[in-house]
């Protein structure tokens, strides 16, 4: 993939600006002059960012005083197919992206340069360098050739094989990491089953320590309920006696009430003699009126001995109503039966709680005696199940291990002179850390000259490239820092910028280090 064309408005420090390209093109100007602006033209066409890959810098990219501004790049791929590429920018609205005159597919730009970070690793000399470690690794891994599983086996022990030989790592390093996630939560799971099984263990052998408890013995005996009882009867006798005493008063109240109404009124009943006729008033004769005397005292009689009785049973009434009002108001029981009564009961109810408790004693204790040798087994077990998950956690670790040395020789295999460190190894504990350091002919990269790292940069960007299958545009900025630039092979096309005290220029050379 190589720029035919760029044609600028309102980017930057340009207002309008067209430039054609060969394989090797080379640009001048004095600082300011808009040297590094092309290349950030190129990217923020292709995926809306600055020269750092930052996005939402459409404001701070825009030619001042202008409201709108667009980039469009025409690219020739390697089968020599023309794609012509323009970004635009009017007013307050978001950017729109064209491919040949048409609205871009969700994807395509990244399916032809890769993502904003890959492109400016192959592009831009210095950008793979600034990257944070992780983001660096994430664009190697899509150049280094995946590692089968079956060759990260081979480096390992029997029983390292022996345990993950079912495992399936489709996607690399990432399963991997998933599987360790997952059986590391497996061994919390499993330990905290332990602490639960060892508090069980440690509450069942505590129980059998003390004994099996001893029969429970009650303090009262048959002599003593039989007493109660006896004394139970005895005040019941009495206080059923007083309730009948309350009802016998009232029914006696009631009886003499009634002795006295029948006895007033049998005594208005009593008649009087009258010898006088009751038609005409005139005296009877003396034959009628001993007669009918005769008659009403044979009445009053009768009258007089009902009156009679009525009193007689009147006063025996009165006389039990009497007694009766004479004893007293509340019941009298013995106070020493009713206390023993109740201390007998009160210890019952003791002894009731304590039988209660000793029986839950008894059930503990059995309890503990049937569980503990089950408990033990399960601790067994989940002890085995953690070692089984140990292991399988170590031969996981050992394989992450392996397959980043894996990655690292694959790698590494690829460059001429960089030397790209995925890992430490530790000699005195054998113990292997990820890590990220580039070097260049041995050198580490922080101690490289400005030259000598953009050689560095540019052979990655070169090595992404093939892994990506299409040689890619690289712009070298302030390329007169660089010696002998054009030594260097390049795969695709070079555009070198070069400080000098003039307007920009551009200028077409030849080289034959560009294929």
């Amino acid at each position: 993939m190589r720029i035919e064309s760029i044609t600028l408005e309102n980017f930057r420090c340009h207002e309008h600006m067209e430039i054609q390209f060969g394989p090797v093109t080379a640009v001048y100007g004095h600082n300011g002059a808009g040297k590094s602006t092309i290349a950030e033209a190129v990217v923020w066409c292709l995926y809306g960012t600055d020269i750092l890959g930052k996005s939402k810098q459409d404001e701070n990219l825009m030619h001042i005083g202008s409201k709108s501004m667009g980039v469009a790049v025409t690219f020739v791929n390697s089968g020599g197919i023309s794609l012509t590429i323009s970004r635009m920018r009017s007013g307050k609205r978001a950017s729109a992206i064209t491919v040949n005159g048409s609205r871009s597919k969700e994807g395509q730009i990244e399916g032809w340069f890769g993502s904003v970070s890959e492109f400016l690793s192959m592009f831009f000399p210095g950008y793979f360098s600034s990257l944070e470690p992780k983001e660096a690794k994430a664009i190697l891994a899509k150049c280094v050739p995946d590692v089968p599983k079956e060759d990260v086996l081979a480096r390992m022990t029997s029983d390292s094989v022996e345990l993950l030989a079912h495992d399936k790592f489709v996607m690399g390093i990432e399963s991997v990491d998933y599987a360790m996630k997952r059986v590391r939560e497996e061994i919390v799971e499993v330990q905290k089953s332990l602490t639960r099984f060892e508090g069980e263990m440690d509450a069942y052998e505590s129980v059998i320590q003390r004994g099996e408890p001893s029969p429970f013995v009650s303090k009262i005996t048959s002599e003593m309920l039989d007493q109660v009882e006896a004394a139970k009867r005895e005040t019941t006798i009495h206080e059923a006696g007083f309730e009948n005493r309350d009802k016998r008063l009232q029914e006696l109240l009631a009886q003499h009430t009634s002795l006295a109404d029948t006895y007033r009124t049998l005594k208005a009943s009593v008649p009087k003699v009258d010898t006088h006729c009751h038609t005409c008033g005139q005296k009877l004769p003396a034959d009628q009126a001993n007669k009918i005397r005769q008659q009403v005292a044979l009445k009053q009689k009768g009258i007089q001995r009902n009156l009679e009785q009525i009193v007689v049973e009147g006063k025996r009434v009165k006389a039990e109503i009497e007694h009766l009002k004479s004893l007293p108001k509340v019941p009298e029981v013995d106070l020493n039966l009713r206390d023993f009564i109740q201390q007998v009961e009160k210890q019952l109810r003791n002894e009731q709680e304590l039988r209660i408790a000793h029986e839950a004693m008894i059930r503990t204790y059995q309890m503990a005696k049937e569980n503990i040798a089950q408990t033990k087994q399960y601790m067994m077990d989940e002890q085995k199940q953690l070692e089984a998950y140990r292991r399988k956690l170590k031969a996981l670790q050992d394989f992450r291990f392996e397959f980043v040395r894996a990655q690292h020789e694959k790698l590494n295999g690829l460059f001429e002179h960089v030397r790209i460190h995925l890992m430490d190894w530790n000699k005195e504990t054998g113990e292997i850390r990820e890590s990220f350091r580039i070097e260049w002919k041995g050198r580490p990269y922080r101690l490289l000259s400005f030259s000598e790292k953009i050689r560095c940069d540019l052979e990655i960007g070169r090595v992404l490239a093939e892994a990506k299958g299409e040689a890619m545009p690289v712009y070298v900025d302030n390329a007169e820092s660089v010696q002998d630039l054009f030594s260097e092979h390049f795969n695709g096309q070079v555009i070198a910028a070069y400080v000098s005290d003039t307007k920009l220029t551009v200028k077409h050379q030849v080289s034959s280090q560009v294929a």
